[in-house]
């Protein structure tokens, strides 16, 4: 049975300079502003980053009402992951892997976690801008945000709202077994049924 789903595609086919004039005026002051705060983007190199990065990610997990996936899953659903430093220091990072889902493979978000006490320096601006060229210098021309949740409550409002600002809200449709498309259409609907899972789960469909 198929259920409708959402996403943010970003454009990525046109110039560096043209990619940044299309973004909204917020990601554009978010990106200069963790430049000016000294913030960088690398990619990941040993299992020790891994292991200081994964404990950004419970943090930010599980402040958000998320029950963690384990460093093991992590690490098989990502092809690459990028942390974001200041002063020597892993406050934020994000993880690419590749979806079909479209009408060719393109990178799409995995992970994106950051700590909550250097928000305020824009690390999330900087690692998207850090994928979405990592992506074009690959000669892919899309970049999937990873989701865009329908129906959206919470602090994944919040979460939407700073997707906008980078593309354009896409809604295509999955097939998933008969009991999970009712249950996800439930959950995006009701009320009730949406804080029972959230209780259950800890994490949205």
């Amino acid at each position: 049975m198929k259920d409708i789903n959402a996403t943010v595609i970003v454009n990525i086919e046109p110039s560096e300079e043209d990619i940044l004039k299309n973004l909204q005026k917020d990601a554009r002051w978010g990106l200069n502003k963790a430049k000016n705060e000294g913030l960088t983007v690398r990619e990941i190199s040993s299992d020790e980053e891994w292991n200081n990065f994964y404990e950004v990610y419970k943090k930010t997990v599980i402040e958000g009402g998320i029950n963690p996936d384990s460093l093991e899953e992590l690490k098989k659903n990502t092809a690459v992951l990028f942390i974001c430093e200041k002063e020597g220091k892993i406050i934020a990072g994000a993880g690419i892997f590749f979806t079909d889902m479209y009408d060719k493979e393109i990178p799409r978000l995995y992970i994106n976690a950051s700590l909550r006490e250097y928000l305020n320096s824009q690390p999330n601006n900087l690692l998207y801008w850090n994928c979405l060229t990592w992506a074009k210098n690959k000669g892919y021309k899309k970049f999937d945000l990873g989701g865009w949740q329908i129906n959206a409550q919470g602090h994944l409002v919040g979460v939407n709202k700073f997707k906008e600002r980078w593309g354009e809200v896409v809604y295509y449709k999955k097939d998933y077994p008969f009991p999970l498309a009712i249950g996800r259409k439930l959950i995006r609907n009701v009320k009730v049924a949406r804080w029972t899972w959230d209780r259950i789960k800890g994490r949205p469909l």
